[in-house]
């Protein structure tokens, strides 16, 4: 049986960065949010002697794992590993457009077959966990809301009930995967217009949403709306998210503990994982304030070192005098 559960708030899949370590200081930081793992191509999750590091769940529900694959077998059985691994969602990534992601052929690339798209998220479904879909408007620099359509309409048959879109086409060769999540226009209007045509569909939008009261009003639109490099780049917004978006009436009191929590986990982790994977979803909040390269020249040298306990007092400290808690 599927769970019931709420997309009004997602974080969005970002390679390098929405790691089970990420992944567990945003479900300190908010419970209602709905998370996502990185994309892990589907061989990875497979083959990989590595994959509890790499998709460990750790009861941080509700969550969805996100793969790039194309073979159908393969996919199959990614299903059943996201099960077995308590995900409550498992995601096609039909938006990435990394050259490499290309040669693997899944991510955006996967646009060009609409019906190999279907099959691959009927390969997916099954009774006990959500198969969902992740896309663009389409592909290349100029937009076509009849490719769109068609692409959808296709989906569609295959029963999906939720479908992410990055309101942007992907451009797949001349700029970067960075350029890709700014370059290509913004549309938003092709979504509204696609839900029409499917009410039944859930449809989250994602790109462009520049803070919490922005997604807050595009609520009004839309099922439910995905933010990623916001919360790359600060993490602590989401403390808000339970009150603001949810609605909870008691809102949430976020101060250093949160810091001290984090660290306790990942203090479990040390000898086992690197140093800067385990800090990294904290890393960002350093950039574009005063003094930061101060703090990052010292977190630096105590990395190098392993002294996670001054980590933890200088993070403490930066994040209190930066009023970000």
């Amino acid at each position: 049986m599927k769970k019931e559960i709420s997309r009004k708030f997602c974080v969005a899949p970002m390679m390098g960065y929405t790691t089970p370590y990420a992944r567990k200081l945003y479900r300190i930081l908010s419970r209602k949010s709905f998370l996502f793992t990185e994309m892990i191509a589907v061989k990875s999750l497979i083959y990989s002697k590595n994959r509890d590091s790499i998709i460990n769940n750790d009861f941080n529900n509700p969550v969805a794992l996100q793969v790039g694959g194309s073979e159908i077998k393969d996919l199959q059985i990614a299903s059943k590993i996201a099960l077995d691994y308590d995900y409550d969602e498992i995601n096609l990534n039909v938006g990435c457009p990394s050259k490499a992601v290309q040669k693997g052929s899944f991510g955006a690339c996967l646009m060009k077959d609409k019906i190999l798209v279907r099959n691959c998220i009927e390969a997916l479904q099954n009774d006990k966990i959500e198969a969902t879909l992740k896309c663009r408007l389409g592909l290349g620099r100029e937009l076509n809301y009849d490719f769109f359509e068609a692409f959808i309409d296709e989906i569609a048959k295959s029963g999906i009930k939720i479908i992410y879109v990055h309101a942007r086409n992907a451009i797949l060769s001349g700029i970067s995967p960075q350029a890709n999540r700014s370059i290509p226009p913004l549309n938003y209007n092709y979504v509204k217009k696609i839900k029409t045509r499917y009410p039944k569909i859930e449809f989250i939008i994602n790109g462009g949403i520049n803070g919490l009261d922005e997604a807050e009003m595009l609520l009004n639109e839309f099922d439910g709306v995905m933010i990623g490099r916001l919360i790359k780049k600060n993490p602590f917004l989401l403390k808000e998210v339970d009150n603001k978006i949810y609605k909870e009436e008691k809102k949430r009191i976020i101060d250093e503990k949160v810091i001290h929590k984090y660290f306790e986990y990942i203090n479990t982790k040390v000898g086992f994982e690197s140093i800067f994977r385990l800090l990294s979803p904290l890393l960002n909040i350093f950039f574009s304030v005063p003094n930061s390269k101060i703090y990052k020249s010292k977190i630096n040298d105590y990395m190098k070192n392993k002294k996670i306990k001054l980590i933890e007092d200088l993070l403490v400290k930066f994040v209190s005098e930066s009023k970000l808690i």
